[in-house]
């Protein structure tokens, strides 16, 4: 299908002046529009259509409905989802994250559709590259059919050849295989529970990484089962299922090889950032920081060699904070393997408003204390993992 055949395709009804904007910028970029009114009206509109992108209004009819049935597909694996939201604060972003989106945004401008249709009809075709050795494997594995589509597309970006499993009997015909380098286990996989599957697995010899995924209620509990099989990590079952990927790569790390001088924590809320001297903010969110910078998920991202200046929450603190930082580089949306963050933009803070970049030094290190049990300077995160903070609107 030629680029031009695929639309924008919305999911949801929206107000004349905002449907009108929508085909305006579309039509900027080359891109048609189609359109249903409800979630469930998808798959009938995804027939012999293969969408640049998918804007389903966060509020619609079935709009649950509708982002898990485009994750369920593997041919749209990689057509990003934008939720559209009329605030964009950290619980509206932990629900998109959850149904497997990848950004949000507001349609009360033209600009951050604008910006996001052009990237994606900038990208290209990836460049051609030599045979490389085999993926490493992961098995993901869980009671829930949506759970394990979302939690193997994060893993699949990042390079991982991903396999599922429904039960601990089927995980363990699968982490038997010497190829398997990570097990993604929910804390209710049936029959006993993932600690269980884990404890089972130890017992029969398996070495490979682990990491359970808990409810909120269940961290502490499952950190103590965890503690004496290692390597095994705990990821908090409301984060982002993006943060699979970063816990994978610190559990796979040699230890000792990290250099910087400050460890990289995950950490998700909302930033309002934009290249220095514009008028106008974009939203993105937090993936992971540390006392000296950041990155930002966002289809928006910034070109490296930019100065941008960012407002936040700081970690393990009630304020918020003006910075202003140059971005060290950008990863676009696109099948890149073996990436180990989702699309975005990091960034090295350089300065701050009054105080505020001495006080979003202080609050990685609170939070690299809080997690590691150690300050932000002395050493490398193991994986901890931080949900989205429930709070801050825009």
């Amino acid at each position: 299908m030629e680029r031009s055949d695929c639309p924008l395709l919305v999911v949801g009804p929206l107000a004349e002046e905002t449907s009108r904007l929508v085909h305006e910028v579309a039509a900027e970029v080359g891109t048609p529009v189609a359109a249903v009114r409800r979630g469930e009206e998808i798959a009938g509109a995804l027939h012999g259509v293969h969408p640049l992108a998918f804007l389903i209004r966060m509020d619609a009819p079935g709009a649950a409905h509708a982002c898990a049935h485009v994750r369920s597909q593997a041919r749209l694996a990689q057509i990003p989802v934008f939720g559209a939201a009329t605030t964009l604060n950290d619980l509206a972003f932990a629900e998109l994250f959850a149904l497997g989106g990848d950004d949000l945004i507001l349609l009360s401008s033209r600009a951050p559709i604008l910006a996001r249709l052009r990237g994606l009809r900038s990208r290209g075709e990836p460049p051609a590259s030599r045979p490389a050795a085999s993926p490493p494997a992961a098995v993901v594995a869980g009671p829930g059919a949506e759970w394990r589509s979302v939690m193997g597309r994060a893993l699949s970006n990042g390079g991982f050849a991903v396999r599922f499993a429904t039960t601990a009997k089927d995980l363990a015909n699968e982490y038997r295989s010497r190829d398997v380098r990570v097990v993604v286990a929910a804390d209710d996989l049936e029959p006993e529970g993932g600690v269980d599957a884990l404890r089972g697995a130890r017992a029969g010899g398996s070495a490979c990484a682990w990491i359970l995924v808990a409810p909120p209620r269940r961290m502490a509990e499952a950190h103590a089962a965890v503690a004496a099989l290692s390597p095994a990590s705990i990821l908090d079952g409301f984060a982002p299922p993006e943060n699979v990927l970063f816990v994978a790569n610190e559990l796979l790390a040699a230890r000792g090889v990290d250099n910087r001088a400050s460890p990289r924590l995950l950490y998700g809320t909302a930033v309002a950032f934009r290249p220095a001297g514009r008028s106008e903010d974009e939203v993105g969110f937090s993936y992971n920081v540390s006392a000296s910078g950041a990155f930002v998920r966002t289809l928006a991202p910034p070109d490296a060699g930019q100065e941008v200046w960012l407002e936040t929450w700081v970690p393990r603190s009630e304020r918020r904070v003006r910075l202003a930082g140059r971005v060290a580089w950008k990863r676009v949306f696109g099948p890149l393997g073996g990436a180990t963050v989702p699309p975005g933009f990091g960034v090295q803070l350089v300065d701050g408003l009054l105080e505020d970049l001495g006080r979003w030094t202080s609050g990685c290190s609170a939070l690299a204390e809080a997690l590691l049990g150690t300050a932000a300077d002395d050493q490398v995160s193991t994986g901890s993992a931080s949900r989205p903070r429930r709070r801050g609107t825009r």
